[in-house]
Order: structure tokens, then sequence, then C-alpha cells
């Protein structure tokens, strides 16, 4: 679904403009449809984990995450609080992760920290994930971060975390990436 697709599905009066040209697609919905439009193994896997834990509830609680049932993607998962006022911090970061963001282990950071002038591309989507109370997908170029790494881009999937199903506390995300070499293989 493009932008303009989406917005209207969302009751938007026009499309939605993506925070930075690094984000090539994205969306947001109910679990299903984004389990449709998943390519990536990991989010997919923490998806379908995500989906078992929820029940009849709009989403879990991170009570109810074991990460050891997602030990394989361990390395691609990270999750952040959400604070008053709009303030994300990370909580726990993988190290796949780690290593994308290029400044050690960010836990206790916020994405304004992390990225800088580019905190917008990691903010939007914090911020539609935990107002929309919905699972957030996007595709994005890996251009943005480093460029001295050779990933092309990477697909990450934002899951709502919370002890109602009124209010979000804490985003599960998971990444994958493509680099240079498998691209190519593509």
């Amino acid at each position: 679904m493009d932008n303009e697709q989406h917005s209207a599905r969302a009751g938007a009066a026009s499309p939605r403009v993506p925070p930075s040209p690094a984000i090539q697609a994205e969306y947001w919905g109910e679990p299903e449809e984004v389990r449709a439009r998943l390519t990536a193994e990991a989010p997919r896997d923490v998806l379908d984990y995500w989906l078992r834990l929820r029940g009849s509830r709009r989403f879990p609680s991170r009570a109810d995450f074991d990460p050891m049932e997602m030990r394989r993607h361990l390395a691609n998962i990270f999750m952040l609080d959400v604070l008053p006022e709009g303030v994300f911090r990370y909580r726990v970061v993988g190290t796949l992760i780690s290593d994308f963001f290029g400044v050690g282990n960010p836990a206790g950071m916020t994405p304004q920290d992390v990225f800088g002038a580019n905190a917008e591309v990691a903010l939007s989507p914090l911020r539609i994930c935990t107002a929309e109370r919905l699972p957030y997908l996007h595709t994005a170029s890996a251009s943005w971060i480093h460029r001295d790494r050779n990933y092309v881009y990477y697909e990450a999937l934002l899951l709502p975390l919370g002890d109602s199903d009124e209010e979000v506390n804490k985003v599960l995300c998971c990444a994958e990436f493509v680099t240079e070499e498998e691209a190519a293989r593509m």
C-alpha cells in the first residue's frame, strides 16, 4: 500500500510524507495485514510470537514477552520505553542493531542521542506505533545512518506493548538488514 492508499484508509486528509527520503515504504495497520507485507524472516517470526502472546487483547504486555522464546532473533531485536511527553528511550538493544547504530550499546539513550539530525527517521515510526496502537512496518535505505556500512536496506517492524489495551508503554522492534552482497544475489 502506498502512502496515499494508507492515508485514505487511516482517514487522513492528504498523503503522509515519510519523515525522510530514506524510508522507501511504510505501512501500519491490523497485525494480519502487516504480516502479509513482511518479507524478512526475523520480523515475521517476532510478529507471529507477538500475535500468540496478545490472545484476545489489542497487544501483549512486556511481562508476556520471554526473550528466550525469540533467542534466535535476539541480535535483531530492540525495545524502547515510552515515556511522558513523547520521549522514547532504548531499553534493550540486540548486537546487530547496536552495530548498525554505530554508537556502542545505546541502552538508556534516546533516538536523538543516537541519530542526531536524522532522529526523525526513528521517531516518526515510534510515534505512529504508539499513537495508533498498531504494528508499524517500514523498509528503508540504510545509507542514512552509516555510509561506511555495507547494508543496502532494512525492514523494521515495531510492535506496541502495554499493560492495558489503552496505553503503549514499550515498543518491541525487530529489524533485518540486507547487505550489498545479499542484494547482488537477489
